[in-house]
């Protein structure tokens, strides 16, 4: 990941890829299980049995599974699925822009690299006080090698693999922004609907200005 220009040259089946990426993050993957498993330990039994009575053994091998399942989860679930729908974005526009002519197995191994730093010093990003600082580092370097790995991988230059990445963003963007804000038209308009229709019943007046009033026998 210090020389991307040199290392993302290689091109991987997608199987072959993701293959690489659980190799290469299984290392990381212990580091952050480790991390959880400490920070778990620092809650001592005694005192979670002191603040939440007997269940406090439960809740503390509760914590102990969580850290072990969650990094897993994390690493090699939550990222290798970000891989790929990333991939086929990025893939998909590219081809239509007609700037990506090689098959899906090169853009979705430039993505494997591309997630390289983040996966690496996954712990580091828990431990470290200067956590943010690393994140805008790691994240400024994940688009480096994106844009350098997708460049190595598709025979393109830089700049349209930028152009690339960049569209791919701004219609993703604008395809959410538009069901959002269909989904809050309809969620306002049902809203309204109903409080007109039943507001008025509740308040007893039956929807006229003048209460309902009823004949005294």
């Amino acid at each position: 990941m210090v020389r991307p220009g040199e290392y993302t040259k290689k091109t991987m089946e997608i199987g072959a890829a993701y293959g690489w990426y659980y190799r290469v993050t299984l290392i990381p993957l212990i580091a952050l299980i480790a991390v959880a498993l400490i920070f778990v330990s620092a809650f001592e039994l005694s005192t979670v049995t002191a603040v939440f009575g007997s269940v406090g053994g439960a809740l503390l091998g509760l914590g102990y599974v969580a850290a072990i399942v969650l990094p897993i989860l994390f690493m090699w679930v939550l990222i290798p699925v970000s891989i790929f729908i990333s991939a086929g974005l990025y893939h998909i526009i590219g081809t239509w822009l007609g700037q990506l002519k090689g098959d899906f197995g090169r853009t979705l191994s430039a993505v494997v690299y591309s997630k390289m730093p983040t996966a690496i010093f996954a712990s580091a990003l828990i431990v470290l006080p200067a956590a943010v600082v690393l994140y805008l580092v790691l994240t400024a370097w994940e688009l480096i090698v994106l844009l350098t790995a997708l460049s190595n991988q598709q025979k393109v230059k830089w700049t349209v693999a930028l152009g690339v990445v960049l569209i791919t963003v701004i219609v993703v963007y604008a395809v959410l922004g538009i069901i959002f804000s269909v989904f809050a038209v309809a969620v306002s308009g049902t809203t309204n609907a109903l409080v007109n229709a039943v507001i008025p019943h509740l308040l007893g007046n039956n929807g006229y200005t003048t209460p309902l009033t009823y004949p005294v026998s």
